[in-house]
Protein backbone atom coordinates (compact mmCIF):
# COMPACT_ATOMS: atom_id res chain seq x y z
CA UNK A 1 0.00 0.00 0.00
CA UNK A 2 1.38 3.64 -0.45
CA UNK A 3 3.56 4.85 -0.21
CA UNK A 4 5.32 1.63 0.29
CA UNK A 5 8.85 2.05 -2.66
CA UNK A 6 8.72 5.50 -2.63
CA UNK A 7 11.72 6.96 -1.38
CA UNK A 8 9.96 10.74 -0.89
CA UNK A 9 7.52 9.85 1.14
CA UNK A 10 7.45 8.61 4.75
CA UNK A 11 5.05 6.62 6.60
CA UNK A 12 5.10 6.37 10.31
CA UNK A 13 2.33 5.83 13.65
CA UNK A 14 1.78 8.32 15.86
CA UNK A 15 0.11 7.05 19.39
CA UNK A 16 -0.99 10.48 20.40
CA UNK A 17 -1.98 11.20 24.55
CA UNK A 18 -5.57 9.83 23.77
CA UNK A 19 -4.43 6.44 23.03
CA UNK A 20 -5.28 6.55 19.10
CA UNK A 21 -3.02 5.73 16.63
CA UNK A 22 -2.71 7.39 13.44
CA UNK A 23 -0.94 6.64 9.83
CA UNK A 24 0.93 9.72 8.85
CA UNK A 25 2.83 10.10 5.87
CA UNK A 26 5.13 12.80 5.25
CA UNK A 27 7.84 14.40 2.54
CA UNK A 28 10.00 17.65 2.72
CA UNK A 29 12.48 18.67 4.87
CA UNK A 30 12.21 19.63 8.54
CA UNK A 31 11.89 23.32 9.31
CA UNK A 32 10.21 23.87 6.05
CA UNK A 33 6.71 25.54 6.34
CA UNK A 34 4.02 22.62 6.95
CA UNK A 35 0.96 21.60 5.21
CA UNK A 36 -1.40 19.49 6.43
CA UNK A 37 -3.27 17.72 4.14
CA UNK A 38 -6.55 16.38 5.60
CA UNK A 39 -8.95 14.03 3.54
CA UNK A 40 -12.39 13.32 3.65
CA UNK A 41 -14.79 10.20 4.62
CA UNK A 42 -14.30 7.29 3.27
CA UNK A 43 -10.81 8.19 2.12
CA UNK A 44 -6.97 7.92 3.16
CA UNK A 45 -4.08 9.73 2.89
CA UNK A 46 -3.49 7.97 -0.78
CA UNK A 47 -6.38 10.73 -2.15
CA UNK A 48 -2.70 13.29 -1.75
CA UNK A 49 -0.26 10.71 -3.18
CA UNK A 50 -0.15 13.24 -6.16
CA UNK A 51 0.92 16.29 -3.61
CA UNK A 52 4.12 15.16 -1.96
CA UNK A 53 6.13 15.46 -4.95
CA UNK A 54 5.43 19.12 -5.73
CA UNK A 55 4.64 20.87 -2.80
CA UNK A 56 7.87 19.07 -1.46
CA UNK A 57 9.77 20.98 -4.34
CA UNK A 58 7.63 24.00 -3.40
CA UNK A 59 9.88 24.16 -0.45
CA UNK A 60 7.33 22.66 1.99
CA UNK A 61 7.30 19.67 4.46
CA UNK A 62 3.87 17.66 3.86
CA UNK A 63 2.00 15.76 6.15
CA UNK A 64 -1.08 14.09 5.43
CA UNK A 65 -2.56 11.61 8.02
CA UNK A 66 -5.37 8.57 7.99
CA UNK A 67 -8.48 10.51 10.00
CA UNK A 68 -9.12 7.70 12.55
CA UNK A 69 -11.74 5.39 11.21
CA UNK A 70 -10.11 5.59 7.91
CA UNK A 71 -6.95 4.01 6.61
CA UNK A 72 -4.76 2.17 8.51
CA UNK A 73 -5.16 4.42 11.69
CA UNK A 74 -7.23 3.01 14.42
CA UNK A 75 -10.84 2.32 14.23
CA UNK A 76 -12.37 2.39 17.55
CA UNK A 77 -16.11 1.47 18.19
CA UNK A 78 -16.78 4.12 20.15
CA UNK A 79 -18.76 6.33 18.49
CA UNK A 80 -17.84 9.47 20.45
CA UNK A 81 -14.66 8.76 17.97
CA UNK A 82 -16.29 10.07 14.96
CA UNK A 83 -17.86 13.70 16.21
CA UNK A 84 -16.08 16.59 14.71
CA UNK A 85 -14.78 17.61 18.46
CA UNK A 86 -13.13 14.39 18.79
CA UNK A 87 -11.76 14.46 14.96
CA UNK A 88 -10.46 18.27 15.85
CA UNK A 89 -8.85 17.04 19.08
CA UNK A 90 -7.00 13.88 17.10
CA UNK A 91 -5.37 16.52 14.62
CA UNK A 92 -4.66 18.75 17.47
CA UNK A 93 -2.65 15.66 19.45
CA UNK A 94 -0.96 15.08 16.03
CA UNK A 95 -0.15 18.89 15.74
CA UNK A 96 0.94 18.64 19.60
CA UNK A 97 3.12 15.47 19.44
CA UNK A 98 4.95 16.38 15.73
CA UNK A 99 5.83 20.15 17.37
CA UNK A 100 3.73 21.99 15.30
CA UNK A 101 2.53 25.73 15.86
CA UNK A 102 2.12 27.00 12.75
CA UNK A 103 0.39 25.24 9.78
CA UNK A 104 -1.34 25.80 6.64
CA UNK A 105 -4.03 23.23 5.99
CA UNK A 106 -5.77 21.55 2.30
CA UNK A 107 -9.37 19.86 4.00
CA UNK A 108 -11.26 18.35 1.33
CA UNK A 109 -15.32 17.32 1.79
CA UNK A 110 -15.75 16.37 5.21
CA UNK A 111 -12.63 17.19 6.40
CA UNK A 112 -13.63 20.75 5.59
CA UNK A 113 -15.58 21.46 9.27
CA UNK A 114 -12.28 19.88 10.99
CA UNK A 115 -10.59 22.57 9.23
CA UNK A 116 -13.07 25.32 10.33
CA UNK A 117 -12.74 23.98 13.29
CA UNK A 118 -8.93 24.95 13.89
CA UNK A 119 -8.64 27.71 12.34
CA UNK A 120 -11.64 29.50 14.11
CA UNK A 121 -10.60 28.35 17.49
CA UNK A 122 -8.96 30.75 20.18
CA UNK A 123 -5.15 30.37 19.51
CA UNK A 124 -5.64 28.54 16.47
CA UNK A 125 -2.22 26.76 14.77
CA UNK A 126 -3.72 27.25 11.30
CA UNK A 127 -1.77 29.95 9.33
CA UNK A 128 -3.90 29.39 5.16
CA UNK A 129 -6.61 27.45 5.10
CA UNK A 130 -7.96 25.63 1.64
CA UNK A 131 -11.07 24.19 1.67
CA UNK A 132 -11.63 21.52 -1.40
CA UNK A 133 -15.64 20.96 -1.78
CA UNK A 134 -16.17 21.40 1.95
CA UNK A 135 -19.17 19.18 2.88
CA UNK A 136 -20.31 21.64 5.42
CA UNK A 137 -20.49 24.25 2.45
CA UNK A 138 -23.34 22.53 0.87
CA UNK A 139 -26.02 19.45 1.03
CA UNK A 140 -24.53 15.89 1.04
CA UNK A 141 -26.43 14.04 -1.27
CA UNK A 142 -28.45 11.13 -0.41
CA UNK A 143 -26.78 11.70 3.36
CA UNK A 144 -29.94 11.60 5.49
CA UNK A 145 -30.81 7.86 3.49
CA UNK A 146 -27.77 6.60 3.89
CA UNK A 147 -28.08 7.19 8.11
CA UNK A 148 -32.17 5.61 7.25
CA UNK A 149 -30.71 2.44 5.84
CA UNK A 150 -27.68 1.94 8.59
CA UNK A 151 -29.19 1.52 11.85
CA UNK A 152 -26.80 -0.25 14.70
CA UNK A 153 -27.56 -3.81 14.14
CA UNK A 154 -26.28 -3.49 10.24
CA UNK A 155 -22.89 -3.89 12.17
CA UNK A 156 -23.42 -7.06 12.04
CA UNK A 157 -23.38 -7.14 8.11
CA UNK A 158 -21.39 -4.25 6.79
CA UNK A 159 -18.24 -5.55 6.91
CA UNK A 160 -19.15 -8.29 4.29
CA UNK A 161 -21.06 -5.70 1.85
CA UNK A 162 -17.86 -4.08 1.04
CA UNK A 163 -16.82 -5.48 -2.22
CA UNK A 164 -14.38 -4.55 -4.39
CA UNK A 165 -16.56 -3.22 -6.98
CA UNK A 166 -18.73 -1.56 -4.81
CA UNK A 167 -15.97 0.45 -3.54
CA UNK A 168 -14.59 0.90 -7.20
CA UNK A 169 -18.20 2.31 -7.92
CA UNK A 170 -18.46 4.35 -5.09
CA UNK A 171 -15.15 6.22 -6.01
CA UNK A 172 -15.82 6.44 -9.53
CA UNK A 173 -18.73 8.94 -7.71
CA UNK A 174 -16.55 11.66 -6.76
CA UNK A 175 -14.67 12.39 -10.14
CA UNK A 176 -15.95 14.30 -12.89
CA UNK A 177 -14.00 12.10 -15.36
CA UNK A 178 -14.05 8.23 -13.66
CA UNK A 179 -12.05 7.26 -16.57
CA UNK A 180 -8.95 8.88 -14.84
CA UNK A 181 -9.49 6.44 -11.84
CA UNK A 182 -6.66 3.30 -12.24
CA UNK A 183 -6.79 -0.58 -11.13
CA UNK A 184 -4.18 0.81 -8.86
CA UNK A 185 -6.17 3.50 -7.28
CA UNK A 186 -9.33 0.93 -6.95
CA UNK A 187 -6.90 -1.90 -5.06
CA UNK A 188 -5.36 1.08 -3.03
CA UNK A 189 -9.03 1.72 -1.65
CA UNK A 190 -10.37 -1.30 -1.47
CA UNK A 191 -7.60 -2.74 0.54
CA UNK A 192 -7.80 -0.26 3.55
CA UNK A 193 -12.40 -0.88 3.66
CA UNK A 194 -11.30 -4.84 4.24
CA UNK A 195 -10.46 -4.09 7.71
CA UNK A 196 -13.96 -5.25 9.83
CA UNK A 197 -13.43 -2.20 12.01
CA UNK A 198 -13.39 -0.19 8.45
CA UNK A 199 -17.23 -0.64 7.63
CA UNK A 200 -18.64 0.24 11.43
CA UNK A 201 -16.20 3.26 11.58
CA UNK A 202 -17.92 4.87 8.47
CA UNK A 203 -21.48 4.04 9.95
CA UNK A 204 -20.30 5.91 12.79
CA UNK A 205 -19.49 8.80 10.54
CA UNK A 206 -22.57 9.00 8.75
CA UNK A 207 -24.81 9.09 12.07
CA UNK A 208 -22.43 11.06 14.93
CA UNK A 209 -20.20 13.54 12.78
CA UNK A 210 -21.82 16.83 12.15
CA UNK A 211 -23.03 16.88 9.10
CA UNK A 212 -25.83 20.09 8.31
CA UNK A 213 -25.12 23.22 7.01
CA UNK A 214 -25.54 25.86 9.54
CA UNK A 215 -27.10 29.17 7.97
CA UNK A 216 -25.33 31.07 6.30
CA UNK A 217 -24.98 33.80 8.84
CA UNK A 218 -23.87 31.77 11.11
CA UNK A 219 -21.17 30.64 9.72
CA UNK A 220 -20.04 34.13 8.53
CA UNK A 221 -19.88 35.03 12.26
CA UNK A 222 -17.75 31.73 12.49
CA UNK A 223 -15.17 32.58 9.49
CA UNK A 224 -14.64 36.67 11.16
CA UNK A 225 -12.57 34.79 13.59
CA UNK A 226 -9.87 34.05 10.90
CA UNK A 227 -7.70 36.63 10.10
CA UNK A 228 -6.54 35.47 6.71
CA UNK A 229 -8.88 34.72 3.25
CA UNK A 230 -9.47 31.09 2.93
CA UNK A 231 -9.32 29.54 -0.43
CA UNK A 232 -12.18 27.95 -1.64
CA UNK A 233 -11.88 25.43 -4.27
CA UNK A 234 -14.64 23.79 -5.90
CA UNK A 235 -15.20 20.99 -8.41
CA UNK A 236 -17.94 21.97 -11.01
CA UNK A 237 -19.40 18.83 -11.28
CA UNK A 238 -19.60 17.98 -7.68
CA UNK A 239 -22.36 15.43 -7.45
CA UNK A 240 -21.94 14.53 -3.85
CA UNK A 241 -21.86 17.91 -2.18
CA UNK A 242 -24.94 19.79 -3.71
CA UNK A 243 -25.68 23.99 -3.59
CA UNK A 244 -22.06 24.75 -2.43
CA UNK A 245 -21.25 27.75 -4.92
CA UNK A 246 -24.60 29.33 -4.07
CA UNK A 247 -23.69 29.28 -0.10
CA UNK A 248 -20.11 30.42 -0.95
CA UNK A 249 -21.77 33.55 -2.42
CA UNK A 250 -23.93 34.11 0.80
CA UNK A 251 -21.08 33.60 2.49
CA UNK A 252 -19.02 36.33 0.76
CA UNK A 253 -22.14 38.68 0.47
CA UNK A 254 -22.08 38.23 4.09
CA UNK A 255 -18.42 39.22 4.09
CA UNK A 256 -16.86 36.10 4.96
CA UNK A 257 -13.05 36.39 3.46
CA UNK A 258 -13.25 33.83 0.75
CA UNK A 259 -11.47 33.54 -2.46
CA UNK A 260 -12.82 31.29 -4.77
CA UNK A 261 -11.84 29.30 -7.39
CA UNK A 262 -13.57 26.54 -10.02
CA UNK A 263 -12.41 23.44 -11.45
CA UNK A 264 -14.55 23.17 -14.55
CA UNK A 265 -15.25 19.38 -15.02
CA UNK A 266 -13.67 18.57 -11.89
CA UNK A 267 -16.07 15.96 -9.51
CA UNK A 268 -15.73 15.95 -5.25
CA UNK A 269 -12.55 14.27 -5.56
CA UNK A 270 -11.53 16.76 -7.74
CA UNK A 271 -7.78 17.53 -5.99
CA UNK A 272 -7.81 13.47 -6.53
CA UNK A 273 -8.60 13.90 -9.62
CA UNK A 274 -6.92 16.92 -11.06
CA UNK A 275 -4.25 17.27 -8.74
CA UNK A 276 -1.96 19.35 -10.95
CA UNK A 277 -4.53 22.68 -11.19
CA UNK A 278 -5.47 22.07 -8.00
CA UNK A 279 -1.69 22.11 -6.34
CA UNK A 280 -0.87 24.74 -8.84
CA UNK A 281 -4.02 26.63 -7.69
CA UNK A 282 -3.40 26.14 -3.94
CA UNK A 283 0.81 27.33 -4.07
CA UNK A 284 0.07 30.54 -6.06
CA UNK A 285 -2.42 31.28 -2.77
CA UNK A 286 0.28 29.96 -0.26
CA UNK A 287 3.45 31.69 -2.05
CA UNK A 288 1.32 35.33 -0.97
CA UNK A 289 3.00 37.74 1.69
Amino acid sequence: MFPAGLAHVRARWVTLPSGLTLRVADAGEAGQPTVLLLHGWGASLYMWRDWYAPLAAAGRRVIAVDLPGHGLSDKPDDPRVYRVEAMVAAVRELLDVDRLTSVDVVAQSMAGAIAIELATEEGSRMNRTVLVNPACFGRVRMQRLARLVSPAFADVVLPRLVARWIVARAHRTVYGDPSRITRRDEDEYWAASQFPSYARAMRRLLHEFRWARPPAGEMVERLRAVEREMLVVLGSQDSLVRDAPSYVSALRAGGAKLEVREVRNGGHAVNEERPDEVVRMVLEYLDRV
